[in-house]
């Protein structure tokens, strides 16, 4: 620490007036800053792209708009896409439901006042955000806090060694479209209309219509899209890249004739547009277009008007950021239509957990696919980021007649594995209440060998119909499913085990009910096929009318004393199949067996009955089948035999397996209609087994369990469950040091401390030295006062916590000595120069006098010796009438 004091007093004036200076020198407000991280990346990145704001006003709101930029000049046109917008708030988070945060969802992630850190994940399934290309981040405050910033983001193609590159014409012509976006979609899947799923890569063409694009091997369909046409996917080019080639390939695309217009909102305020959206419209003549939102949620897209009606949707992974839903039926509107609104709903509940292999490695990219299963009105994706991690936003409260389903999607992701189905898919869904986060993890089976077949009917092959299979290795549930291609064959990825393949006869339009027409076939029989590192097979022929097939091989167990029913299946081509017995003096004497194929009555002997029966369909055709059925003899009463659950804790697995003792097995649990329902994300399987992963905590909660057995008899129980939240952790001191104090200024500094129960009680420790002079501790923590001493004070202090739990820490104070050095009063005094050293109190000082500061020489003047004194008189008795300079440093 020094000061230069000059001879002259007019030297010290200007030295006096330039302090004075500072101290009426205004404080400068920050300046806003905008910044991106990394700035650029490749298009197959698997990371995050934070955006950091500063100098803001604390709780202040920013709006950050994310354009794609066509023509490449770094200025916002017109014609650039607006791919993303959505708010920020100092100190606020993004979507937290059911204490699940959605990350999909941008918000504040640090705790610095006036200062914006938010994450956004690159592979969120939005491919417009991955495409090849410049983007342009744009900042601005929409109380006009600050002028509005912009930043450059770029997207690279990963440099494969092959390529596609071309034009991107007008009309078949030679005339080239500047600017336009070129995907690679994957091939038309059989049976579907429209591209074969998400892009999987994209690039914007250069100011000159010309593209280039680089890709891994395989089949893409390149298509172009561009504000002001249309795309013709009728008959799309499919084309095959190979190792090291380049193919040259012109897009062409049709000039629109009219165009759809109107607004996306929410769906519980209109009032409230949904800002960069992509918004996709589709003909039945395959014509194809796409467009985005405003920032007030307005779209226009363009049609041709010949293709008349157009079917409109706003594609839900677009919706991410904003934590909404999307809508699995398009819109319809005709061409020059105006004013269509699109109302979407904001999400109420979540599914989360993680998408990973059978060793615990994640799989990032995987698209984690909801839906609503009865109704068919909401869809949603969450895609799993570098840790595995995900979050699917849906809409809750649909109830119990219109549950979710979710399941890891085939058409994006690694094409080497099978993904395993929630417990919950196995019973058609779970009904997902409002507020609720649902885990449901996901495990991928390595799958390098599969199944393969063909599916025909009278000898022709049957193309784009539905073919299972389902598997249960390891007590995971998996499934598998394709659509047969032109020629009738299909064919799945599977792992080791044992998996059951059928043709999908039932709903859908894959399904052979749709494309053959109900009772105008006989479905076929699923069939087994083992994998053992080895690759298998499974053909289906559908019989047309011309036979008939007994489906009910096995009988259930009855019961003496207990009635039975039981309707054998069959199926034909008839109008009517009729049953009879071939040996009724086999079959039980005290049950009916009717014509439909009811068995049914109250047994009165027990024993094994071996009987056939035999199936008309009326037109001819008719079968026989042998079976078995089982009499039990009387047992005692059913009843469950659990009547007390353990306790459970808050944020853990449970797991309880009912039993039940008496009737006749097997049995099948459930929770009856009149009950409530267990604690939240708890599930009684049919096998008796209650759990799930314990999301609340309190009770005793009270519900009633039933089980049924094999002779339809019912027992019922209740039952409570008290679930504990789990014991915080133990209290742990976080403060490593605390800063340095000064003499004479005021001190104060906040003890830390984690775990525990709060609130907290602070002191010192018995046994422990005090504090430095005119320093005390509160209980909240607070070390504060007015040191008075210099030195280092060494001590202990402790921490309580609601629970009595004491802990404790040895920390330590410096303080340094307090007064500022001041040199003063400077006096010209019998031809000496005369001045006051105003210090601390037991510190020593030098002062040096120097003739000339351009390049000076400092020479020791006066050193002060005193150990209770803070103020001397120095006097420089060789003092001229020149300019002399002095400094001070600390010590001898």
């Amino acid at each position: 620490m020094k000061q230069i004091l000059p001879t002259s007093v007019k030297t010290a004036f200007h030295l006096a007036a330039f302090q004075l200076g500072l101290l009426l020198c205004p404080t400068l407000h920050a300046v806003v800053a905008f910044t991106i991280t990394p700035a650029a990346v490749s298009n197959t990145y698997n990371g995050h792209i934070t955006l950091q704001v500063s100098g803001l006003t604390s709780g202040d709101t920013v709006v950050v708009q994310k354009f794609l930029d066509l023509n490449t000049n770094g200025v916002v046109d017109a014609s650039d896409w607006l791919v993303q917008q959505f708010n920020l708030t100092d100190g606020q988070a993004g979507m937290v439901i059911g204490g699940i945060t959605n990350f999909n969802v941008p918000g504040d992630i640090d705790t610095t006042a006036g200062q914006i850190t938010a994450k956004l994940n690159f592979q969120n399934g939005d491919f417009i955000q991955n495409i090849a290309g410049q983007y342009m981040f744009r900042l601005s405050s929409p109380s006009g806090h600050f002028a509005a910033i912009t930043s450059l983001f770029s997207v690279t193609n990963l440099p494969y060694v092959q390529k596609f590159t071309g034009n991107v014409v007008s009309n078949g012509t030679s005339t080239t479209l500047p600017n336009a976006v070129v995907f690679l979609f994957p091939p038309p899947r059989p049976g579907k209309n429209g591209p074969g799923g998400s892009p999987l890569a994209g690039v914007v063409a250069n100011n000159s219509g010309n593209y280039t694009i680089a890709a891994p091997p395989g089949t893409y369909t390149p298509v172009a899209f561009k504000n002001g046409y249309v795309t013709d996917f009728s008959a799309p080019p499919l084309l095959t890249l190979v190792s090291g080639q380049s193919i040259t390939t012109n897009l062409s695309l049709l000039s629109a004739t009219s165009s759809i217009s109107g607004k996306l909102v929410d769906a519980n305020n209109s009032n409230i547009g949904l800002p960069g959206i992509l918004m996709s419209v589709q003909a039945t003549n395959g014509l194809l277009g796409v467009g985005y939102t405003d920032t007030n949620g307005n779209f226009t897209s363009s049609v041709q008007a010949s293709a008349g009606q157009w079917a409109l949707r706003a594609e839900d992974t677009s919706l991410t950021v904003h934590g909404y839903v999307g809508l699995q039926n398009r819109t319809k509107a005709s061409a020059g239509q105006t004013g269509v609104t699109l109302a979407l709903p904001k999400a109420t509940a979540l599914f989360y957990g993680k998408v990973q292999d059978s060793l615990g490695n994640p799989l990032p990219g995987s698209d984690v696919y909801a839906n609503d299963n009865n109704n068919s009105l909401y869809e949603t994706d969450g895609y799993a980021d570098a840790n595995g991690n995900y979050v699917a936003a849906v809409l809750g409260g649909l109830g119990a007649n219109d549950p979710w389903w979710s399941s890891v999607s085939t058409d994006t992701g690694p094409t080497s594995y099978v993904f395993s189905q929630p417990a919950f898919d196995q019973n058609n869904g779970t009904n997902v209440t409002a507020g609720a986060a649902v885990q449901a993890n996901f495990t991928a089976l390595l799958a390098t060998n599969y199944i393969a077949g063909n599916v025909k009917a009278n000898g022709t092959n049957i193309p784009a119909v539905g073919v299972f299979a389902y598997a249960t290795i390891n007590s995971v549930d998996f499934n598998v499913y394709a659509d047969t291609d032109s020629n009738g064959n299909y064919s799945f990825n599977v792992g080791n085990g044992t998996w059951n393949v059928g043709v999908n006869c039932g709903s859908g339009n894959d399904s052979l009910n749709i494309m053959l027409g109900n009772g105008n076939y006989q479905c076929p029989a699923n069939q087994n096929v083992t994998i053992n590192n080895n690759s298998g097979s499974a053909n289906f022929v559908v019989q047309l009318c011309n036979g008939v097939q007994i489906l009910t091989t096995n009988l259930p167990d009855g019961q003496v004393g207990s009635f039975y029913g039981v309707t054998l299946q069959g199926s034909g081509c008839g109008n009517s199949l009729n049953w009879s017995l071939n040996d009724p003096q086999d079959f039980p004497a005290s049950l009916g067996f009717g014509g439909n194929g009811s068995i049914q009555g109250t047994p009165n002997t027990s024993g094994t009955f071996n009987f056939s029966v035999h199936l008309d369909d009326g037109n001819g055709h008719s079968t026989s089948q042998s079976l078995s059925l089982y009499i039990a003899p009387v047992s005692s009463p059913l009843q469950v035999s659990t009547t007390f659950l353990p306790s459970g804790t808050n944020g853990n697995v449970y797991s309880q397996t009912l039993q039940a003792t008496g009737g006749q097995p097997p049995y099948s649990w459930f929770i009856p209609s009149y009950s409530a329902a267990p604690p939240q994300s708890l599930i009684l399987a049919s096998n008796g087994v209650l759990a799930g992963t314990l999301t609340t905590s309190g009770g005793p909660f009270y519900f009633d369990v039933a089980v049924m057995d094999a002779g339809s008899n019912t027992a019922y129980q209740t039952l409570s469950l008290t679930i504990a939240n789990p014991p915080p952790p133990p209290s742990q001191i976080t403060t490593v040091s605390l800063p340095l104090g000064t003499v004479g200024a005021f001190y104060s500094a906040q003890l830390g401390v984690s775990g525990g129960q709060p609130p907290y009680s602070w002191s010192l420790a018995l046994g422990s030295a005090g504090l430095p002079s005119g320093l005390a501790i509160s209980p909240a923590g607070v070390i504060s006062g007015t040191p008075t001493t210099n030195g280092v004070s060494t001590f202990k202090v402790q921490a309580s916590d609601a629970n009595f739990a004491t802990i404790n820490k040895v920390l330590s104070i410096t303080v340094n000595p307090g007064a500022a050095l001041v040199l003063s009063s400077p006096n010209w005094l019998a031809n000496q120069f005369q001045m006051r050293l105003t210090g601390a109190a037991g510190q020593n000082y030098t002062v040096e006098v120097s003739t000339d500061l351009s390049s000076p020489t400092w020479t020791s003047l006066f050193v002060t010796n005193s150990a209770t004194t803070n103020s001397f008189n120095v006097t420089d008795p060789g003092a001229t009438a020149k300019q002399r300079f002095y400094r001070v440093k600390v010590g001898p």
